[in-house]
C-alpha cells in the first residue's frame, strides 16, 4: 500500500510539478542536521523501532543530481531529485525517502518527513572553506 500511495504521489507531482531550477541551485552544497528554535528535532519514543530509520545527519548534494551523506557514521549515497516542493533521495542500496521542503534558501533547508504534521529535520548549509 505504502508503494502505491508513493507512486500516485510521485506521477501526481511529476505531472503537476514546475521544474525549478532555482530549487536546485540553492540545494546543491554541504547540509548538517541542526535543532532550530521554531521547529522540532527528529523524536526518539521509547519503545519504537528506530534501528532501520535513516536518520542523515550529514549531507552534500552535488551536480548531475548526485549526494552523498552520513548517517549513524555510515556513508549512504545515491541520487537526489526535486519535484515541485518534494525532495526525494534515491539510497544506492534500493531505498528511497520522500520529504516536504517546507524551507530552502542560502542558509537553512527545513524537510518534514512523511507522515509528519510540521518540519521535524533542519539542516544549515556549511561554506566550502
Amino acid at each position: 500500500m505504502k508503494k502505491i500511495l508513493y507512486l500516485v504521489l510521485l506521477s501526481t507531482n511529476f505531472l503537476s510539478a514546475q521544474f525549478n531550477p532555482e530549487s536546485d541551485k540553492k540545494i546543491k552544497g554541504k547540509w548538517e542536521f541542526k535543532v532550530f528554535s521554531d521547529s522540532i528535532a527528529f523524536p526518539m519514543i521509547d519503545g519504537i523501532k528506530t534501528e532501520n530509520i535513516i536518520f542523515v545527519n550529514k549531507l552534500e548534494f552535488k551536480n548531475n543530481n548526485i549526494f552523498t551523506s552520513k548517517s549513524r557514521g555510515e556513508k549512504l549515497n545515491g541520487k537526489w531529485t526535486i519535484l515541485g516542493n518534494n525532495l526525494i533521495l534515491n539510497f544506492e542500496n534500493k531505498t528511497s525517502i520522500l520529504y516536504e521542503i517546507m524551507r530552502l534558501n542560502d542558509s537553512r533547508l527545513e524537510l518534514k518527513e512523511e507522515g509528519m504534521v510540521v518540519s521535524n529535520l533542519g539542516y544549515d548549509k556549511k561554506s566550502d572553506r
